[in-house]
């Protein structure tokens, strides 16, 4: 017999701490499950409650529930894997990933394909191929940079699967855009950058979403789990994407608006499978980017991992940009490999990135 009353000392901190505000959620246990809904109640919950387990061996289900869709998440031996919700988040993700990379290079070797035409390979060759990368990557990242704030503002705001699922319906436009832009000119020019920045625009965004909703679709002690199948999935379509990225342009031929139309179809069953991920609830319905930059500063001084964290991600990502634009321009101008293999040692880049993901 376990008696597991609400801890009313630390409810009366609210009393001593300004800041602080008491809030609960409504729980009930029917048939030998513990049941509690995703609505914040104002004040310290009145319910205590008593649990028998009469074999500790046996796994203990919770399930979890709001008034648009059920959701049930099991702990112990018979727990599966991956939830349902969390199935449509992954599968959302891999399509966001996987056109990001696919487009970006496809943009980046149209471009060093018309700058280059007629050149002989040398240095001259190099540099302009380092040029076309570079301003691809560029005009791709600089959103991410810019718009992320945003990004992580819109997620606290709003409901998250609104935000995912408005994002994965602008991904579907901004690729059928893409589809256009080459079926007007094969060869590119400028209108395929500026769909490569939408693309940029569209990761910001959705990136604080995807993993803000994570804590809010499994359970907490699973929570590592899921963060490294998200990263393993992201990684398994940056490897794909940029692997197929190159053959599809190949084998589109003159007729280049194929390989993003490819693309198109792959976001409309991202936008499809993100339907499937529960309806939250915003995590606050006050403040705007100020109050989002003053909560994170505050959290990154109280959390030492944070400290840790954040310098390591930035030199990593720096070291990675900067890597993955030189094998690009290592493999058309010294390799002189065709659009179809040219994606071949940035995926084994991400090979590699991704094992490191799962050892961690």
């Amino acid at each position: 017999m376990h008696n597991s009353p609400h801890n009313l000392e630390l409810a009366d901190l609210e009393q001593v701490i300004s800041r602080l505000r008491n809030v609960h959620f409504q729980e009930t246990v029917s048939n030998g499950v513990l049941r509690f809904d995703d609505q914040l109640r104002s004040g310290p919950s009145q319910q205590q409650m008593r649990f028998y387990f009469p074999n500790p061996s046996k796994s203990c289900t919770i399930a979890r529930t709001n008034d648009h869709h059920g959701m049930t998440t099991t702990t112990g031996p018979d727990q599966q894997p991956v939830s349902r919700s969390l199935r449509g988040l992954l599968i959302a993700q891999f399509c966001g990933a996987f056109n990001d990379n696919a487009w970006k290079l496809m943009v980046a070797l149209l471009a060093i394909r018309q700058a280059t035409a007629g050149m002989a390979p040398g240095p001259e060759l190099e540099t302009v191929a380092q040029t076309q990368t570079a301003t691809a990557f560029v005009i791709f990242t600089l959103p991410l940079m810019l718009l992320s704030l945003v990004g992580g503002t819109l997620a606290d705001r709003i409901s998250k699967r609104t935000v995912i699922i408005t994002v994965k319906v602008a991904e579907v436009l901004l690729m059928t855009a893409g589809t256009v832009v080459l079926w007007l000119n094969p060869a590119g020019g400028m209108l395929p950058l500026i769909v490569l920045c939408g693309m940029g625009v569209h990761s910001a965004l959705f990136s604080p979403s995807k993993y803000g909703i994570l804590p809010e679709l499994i359970p907490h002690e699973r929570l590592a789990a899921g963060n490294g199948l998200l990263e393993l999935w992201t990684f398994a379509a940056i490897l794909t994407g940029t692997a197929a990225g190159g053959f599809l342009l190949q084998a589109a031929g003159s007729h280049t608006w194929l390989a993003p139309l490819v693309l198109t179809g792959l976001s409309i069953v991202g936008l499809v499978t993100a339907f499937s991920i529960p309806p939250v609830s915003p995590a606050r319905t006050e403040g705007g980017i100020g109050a989002t930059i003053l909560g994170a500063w505050a959290a990154i001084q109280t959390e030492r991992m944070l400290q840790m964290a954040i310098p390591m991600e930035i030199f990593f990502w720096t070291i990675a940009s900067l890597f993955m634009q030189n094998v690009i321009v290592y493999a058309k101008a010294v390799l002189q490999l065709s659009d179809a293999m040219s994606g071949l040692p940035l995926t084994l880049l991400s090979v590699g990135i991704g094992i490191g993901a799962i050892l961690v």
